[in-house]
C-alpha cells in the first residue's frame, strides 16, 4: 500500500491593513432603572413590624 504524500502547510494570508479613519463608538449610557421607587416603609422596617411582637409573644406565652 503506497503512502500519502505528505502536503506542505498553505502560505499564511495577507495581513489586513489597519483601518485610516478612527472606529467611532455610541456613548456610553448606563442602563435606566424601570422601576420606580418605592414608597412606605422599607422592606427591613416591615420585617420588624412583624418578627418584634411576635418574639415578645412567644417570650410572654412560654411555659414557665
Amino acid at each position: 500500500m503506497p503512502k500519502p504524500k505528505a502536503q506542505p502547510d498553505p502560505a499564511p494570508s495577507v495581513r489586513p491593513e489597519v483601518s485610516p479613519t478612527p472606529v467611532s463608538y455610541p456613548p456610553y449610557r448606563a442602563p435606566s432603572h424601570s422601576a420606580a421607587k418605592r414608597s412606605g416603609p422599607s422592606l427591613v422596617s416591615l420585617a420588624l413590624l412583624v418578627t418584634v411582637p411576635a418574639v415578645f409573644a412567644a417570650a410572654a406565652l412560654r411555659p414557665r
